[in-house]
């Protein structure tokens, strides 16, 4: 009887544990609606935003239903955000979210920007001005010095409060975050992440494992605008999740429509985004609509804020990993006063103009920025047909100025010329040939190529012929050896050093010469320093993922830091913009774009078009894979045996001009700003 009441008691005891927890257990897990919660609670500080006073999702409706995701109740655990610019994201999910993640729901979050200086700026600027203004600083530890000097409690990088820490990194800086374990990751400008990690493989899974400790109460959000398709980390993630889209319903018809850029029709006409030009291909900004392509009705601009806030985001896919939740919005959402539609098509012209002439790099951009899709790099081979097309009506051997000025495109403002080292030196053969070209640089940037040649020659890898084989005994042999007989050295000399005559009758000499130093680098360095009087660099090619294209705004050359006269190119890079200059075609007047490359007629048996850019034709554009996986792109021969000497000139030479440029901005402070504009203006 006595174990009967013991027992009975026993259970008393553990069914009230069990009715206090679950009021303490419902009342801790009662949380507010994260959207509702920062409409209530977050105060917008001047220059945070152009809007200041009470958040509002009023403006971005679409960010309303992702940062619900936060909650708790929420069954999402993973979101991946692809997008246009200006969307509204780091002010609609970013800094409320982590506010909310603070007050609410306290636990470890990693924010993440592009580099860790980015994120600290967006923690200085944008968040800490934020919880000042909401009242919420005062759950920020106050910043304290520790062991070391160390500061900690709240800085740029650390912000410690009741729960946890904000932990502020640069999103390409894996190894900074690595060991540790948090419950909430933004993962802002996801695309700037490595695209594998050389420890756990998958990018994804490295910032996974960071919330591991935390099961499935973690929440992991990718964001990002997208850029190449093959090396995209943010379109893989999304493309994971359910692919939801924003939809607006037509205000002509009533139907569902997801606002895309460009929609074509079957009558062959356009719906989406459309416009119209004047007399003179110049945009009518009133034009500017957006057509549905159910009804074909057209509608203005200033309907899209009540469309927006009307507006609501379907899934188009079933998700391939459950409780992943993935959105695409481009920026003709972009709420009013961040971005219009009239500025969207404006960049689009300029990128696309009427005259067909398209703009590649700025074509990209405004696909990854504007409308947050990724762009396909596809593999290519320069054809000659192609080329050849852009050959001239001037001769061989003179420098054009006049054809270029009647071409529209200004005086000739430099003169440079690249040299490409090939053959063999060694104990059995020394066997060279070097292989010249001189090019002419219009002030308006266009490029005539004035002659082309090869000092030495040397013996093919192919069979050869049996005339050639009878005439191996008396072919001479080149050197790249100094005072020796048949030495290249001195015919290279009389290039640099000699007067080319322009179609106006002056004299111009070559203002910059740069060599090939990637095979014989002992014997083209002596050669480089040994004059004072003349200005001439070495080039090497190499490959470096440091390096980003001329359209990334960061140098595709580099200065030697530790041997003089020398820079270092990233040649794909290089010849990527090449490939796309080359397809540049004249306008409906005769008008050249900037970048467009001017070869002569040949005559006189000086050479064979074909047989110069069959060089052209020489290295197409491939995948670069490593490890499975494509990490870019690269340039390599067709097939080993193929001749490229003259494409690899053609790179240099487009180079010497920014090699010029750099030596001029480094040779006087006073002129470390100077333009290419402001050189002709000098020389001209």
């Amino acid at each position: 009887m006595q174990k009967q009441d013991q027992e009975v008691n026993e259970n008393k005891w553990l069914q009230s544990y069990k009715n206090i927890h679950k009021k303490i257990y419902d009342v801790s897990m009662v949380k507010p609606v994260p959207s509702e919660w920062a409409e209530k609670n977050i105060i917008l500080p001047g220059g945070v935003s152009r809007f200041t006073g009470r958040f509002s999702y009023d403006l971005t409706p679409y960010a309303r239903e992702v940062i619900n995701t936060l909650s708790a109740a929420h069954p999402a655990r993973t979101v991946a955000i692809m997008k246009g610019a200006q969307i509204g994201f780091t002010q609609g999910l970013i800094m409320p979210g982590m506010a909310y993640i603070i007050s609410q729901d306290p636990a470890p979050i990693l924010f993440l920007a592009g580099n860790k200086d980015l994120a600290q700026t967006s923690i200085v600027e944008r968040f800490e001005p934020l919880l000042h203004s909401s009242g919420l600083q005062e759950l920020i530890r106050p910043n304290v010095v520790r062991a070391k000097n160390q500061r900690t409690g709240d800085t740029s990088s650390s912000k410690e409060y009741a729960g946890g820490r904000l932990t502020v990194e640069g999103t390409q800086n894996v190894d900074k975050f690595r060991q540790i374990s948090v419950r909430y990751i933004f993962a802002d400008d996801f695309e700037a992440a490595p695209k594998s990690d050389k420890e756990e493989g998958s990018i994804r899974k490295l910032f996974e494992t960071r919330a591991t400790s935390y099961g499935n109460t973690a929440k992991i959000y990718f964001i990002s605008t997208p850029k190449v398709k093959q090396s995209s980390n943010i379109e893989p993630v999304y493309l994971l999740g359910d692919q939801r889209h924003w939809y607006w319903s037509c205000p002509c018809c009533g139907e569902d429509i997801t606002p895309t850029w460009s929609i074509e029709l079957e009558n062959g006409e356009r719906a989406g985004i459309v416009w119209k030009l004047d007399e003179n291909n110049m945009l009518i900004p009133e034009s500017v609509k957006y057509r549905c392509e159910h009804c074909l009705g057209y509608f203005e601009e200033k309907e899209k804020y009540n469309l927006n806030l009307a507006g609501k985001w379907k899934p188009t896919a079933k998700p391939k990993i459950s409780n992943y939740y993935s959105y695409y919005i481009n920026s003709i959402c972009a709420p009013p006063g961040f971005l219009s539609w009239v500025q969207l098509v404006e960049e689009w012209l300029e990128a696309c103009p009427p005259n067909g002439i398209v703009n590649k790099p700025m074509l990209q951009a405004f696909m990854n920025v504007k409308l947050g899709l990724t762009w396909e790099e596809k593999g290519e081979t320069l054809r000659v047909n192609e080329l050849m097309k852009n050959t001239r009506n001037y001769s061989v051997g003179v420098v054009p100025d006049e054809t270029s000025i009647n071409d529209g495109n200004g005086d000739i403002a430099l003169l440079t010329l690249a040299v490409d080292l090939g053959g063999i030196m060694n104990r059995e053969v020394n066997d060279v040939r070097l292989d010249w070209e001189v090019k002419a640089h219009s002030k308006n940037g266009q490029t005539y190529s004035v002659e082309h040649g090869s000092i030495g020659t040397f013996k093919r890898k192919r069979q050869q012929s049996k005339k050639e084989f009878e005439q191996e005994g008396s072919r001479v042999k080149w050197t790249y050896d100094f005072n020796v007989q048949n030495s290249v050295w001195p015919e290279l000399e009389n290039l640099m050093r000699r007067d080319w005559y322009c179609e106006s009758g002056k004299k111009i000499k070559v203002g910059l010469t740069i060599v090939d130093t990637g095979h014989f680098t002992e014997l083209a360095m002596k050669f480089i320093n040994s004059f004072d009087d003349l200005i001439i660099t070495g080039v090497k090619g190499k490959t470096d993922p440091n390096f980003r294209s001329l359209n990334k705004d960061t140098a595709f050359i580099k200065r030697s830091s530790n041997v003089a006269n020398l820079y270092t190119l990233e040649v794909n890079q290089i010849k990527d913009i090449v490939a796309e200059n080359m397809k540049l075609r004249e306008g409906d007047h005769g008008e050249q774009p900037e970048g467009f490359m001017n070869f002569p007629m040949p005559s006189d048996g000086l050479y064979t078009m074909r047989s110069y850019f069959s060089h052209f034709e020489s290295e197409r554009r491939t995948e670069d894979i490593k490890n499975d996986e494509v990490v870019g792109f690269k340039w390599e021969k067709i097939h080993s045996d193929v001749v490229n000497h003259f494409w690899d000139v053609h790179i240099y030479n487009f180079s010497a001009k920014e090699i010029f440029m750099d030596m001029l901005r480094r040779s006087d402070p006073k002129l470390k700003d100077v333009t290419w504009s402001d050189y002709c203006e000098l020389v001209l």
